[in-house]
């Protein structure tokens, strides 16, 4: 069943792609299935593709929800599908300067002993912060915040939560 959807999500986006007038190197689609759910990973590669992603990924993330929408249509009803949409490796770029960032972050809050907090950020890259950070057993993380406001914040791994409001 997996290589019918595939083949059926890879025409999709090629179509979708084509008609916004772009002509994609290529689009490789694979999925890996579980028992709770499937993930597939589209990746679309070619010159000439910055609209397609768009301001802040923007057109990419509505390339997304088009899929995911698709998707939908085209999947049994009880299967749960995690999609993963790449143009140009824009997100793994994006996911390799969270990493450097948080580096520098680590670094800097070991060397003054105070907590770095980072600007708000969507979930996949707040995930990668807290990831990262985990590495660091001198530091920990906490998100704070709500909704387009939500932030990681780095703190030594001795400082205590942040006061109660």
């Amino acid at each position: 069943m997996n290589e019918e959807l595939n083949t059926k999500v890879k025409e999709f986006i090629s179509l979708v792609v084509t008609a916004l007038g772009y002509t994609p190197e290529s689009v490789e689609v694979s999925s890996e299935e579980s028992p709770e759910k499937t993930n597939m990973q589209v990746i679309i590669k070619g010159t000439d593709m910055d609209l397609l992603i768009g301001y802040h990924g923007k057109n990419l993330e509505a390339l997304h929800q088009i899929t995911v929408s698709f998707i939908k249509r085209v999947f049994p009803p009880e299967k749960r599908v995690s999609l993963f949409v790449d143009v140009g490796d824009y997100f793994e770029k994006q996911n390799e300067k969270v990493r450097e960032m948080v580096t520098q972050a680590v670094e800097e809050v070991k060397l003054l002993d105070e907590p770095y907090e980072f600007k708000p950020m969507a979930p996949r890259l707040r995930r990668i912060v807290h990831l990262e950070a985990e590495k660091h057993t001198e530091v920990r993380t906490e998100s704070t915040g709500e909704g387009l406001d939500r932030r990681v914040i780095i703190y030594p791994g001795n400082a205590q939560t942040t006061p109660a409001s």
